[in-house]
């Protein structure tokens, strides 16, 4: 596929992102390996003799927004006010004999937290899913979307200079060779561009990560 020229704009009823960046990627939400993300709780069948537990009611969790089955299982996305909370399940009898699956890895900690939190929700006490390590805040949101576009400046062939005009919306970025060299639009779109590359490159994990 031919590149488009660098010189696209938003406002010329081009652009120059891969994908639009008003519209959401797809309706479903993403599947992140359990290992991976501590957001991802892993539920089994509780093994025998084991009495009183709590059943599995995903009413109680909160919006049930995907129940998807594959040949690993069935994972159920959950969202409240917190996020998303994945749920993997393991077993034919896990909606009445639940069990929380905690490897005691790096992010132990907070994979018990999210796993309290679990517990409390089916239990009816109204507490956010994620702990506060797990949540984007609004600028961190921002700035994610920030990256990601200047990510795909970057693949379509632009530099600062596009990285500035398009994502930073500066007029600097129209300044002579000179002005623009020292220019603050210059150095802040190097920056995106840098942390873009960091972030498409497995930087994503430490967020998953709590990071």
């Amino acid at each position: 596929m031919p590149k488009p020229p660098v010189s696209v704009s938003l406002g010329d009823g081009g652009c120059v992102f891969a994908h639009d960046p008003s519209l959401p990627v797809g309706p479903a939400p993403v599947t992140w390996l359990p290992e991976l993300s501590p957001g991802t709780l892993i539920l089994e069948t509780a093994p025998g003799g084991f009495d009183q537990l709590t059943s599995l009611d995903p009413a109680q969790l909160g919006s049930v927004v995907a129940d998807d089955a594959d040949d690993e299982g069935r994972e159920l996305v959950v969202v409240d006010g917190s996020g998303e909370l994945h749920v993997r399940l393991h077993g034919d009898q896990i909606s009445t004999r639940p069990a929380i699956l905690l490897p005691p890895d790096i992010s132990f900690e907070l994979r018990l937290d999210v796993a309290l939190r679990f517990v409390r929700r089916l239990r009816g006490q109204r507490v956010k899913l994620l702990p506060a390590a797990l949540r984007l805040t609004p600028q961190q949101k921002r700035r994610l979307v920030q990256l990601l576009h200047a990510f795909d400046v970057r693949e379509l062939g632009g530099g600062p200079r596009e990285v500035a005009e398009i994502i930073l919306r500066s007029e600097h970025a129209r300044f002579p060779s000179v002005e623009w060299k020292d220019s603050h639009a210059r150095r802040t779109a190097n920056r995106l561009i840098h942390d873009s590359i960091a972030l498409v490159e497995r930087g994503y994990l430490k967020l998953l990560r709590g990071g």
